[in-house]
């Protein structure tokens, strides 16, 4: 499931917490526990600003109503390591 979830936050297809519950097929506060899980395994990071004011939501056109943000309001950033995890997973596949 921690897999599915990074790879969701990965690919963009998705950037809202609830739609990202939907399709994993979790409740919201169970997939903020798998975000806190993949924060603390390093595959994810949390921005201590708010999305529309981190220069790398600048010019995003929904950096105001984005919902890749964690519950705190802080945005969330795939690390390098995350990316190789979930490119790691595709090659598997």
């Amino acid at each position: 499931m921690i897999g599915k979830v990074l790879e969701l936050i990965v690919d963009g297809r998705i950037v809202d917490k609830r739609d990202i519950a939907r399709q994993v097929g979790v409740q919201v506060e169970t997939l903020d526990d798998v975000i806190d899980l993949l924060c603390q395994k390093g595959y994810l990071r949390l921005n201590e600003e708010s999305c529309s004011d981190s220069p790398s939501c600048s010019g995003c056109s929904q950096a105001d109503t984005c919902g890749s943000t964690d519950k705190l309001g802080k945005a969330l950033f795939v690390t390098d390591k995350g990316k190789q995890y979930v490119k790691s997973r595709s090659v598997k596949k």
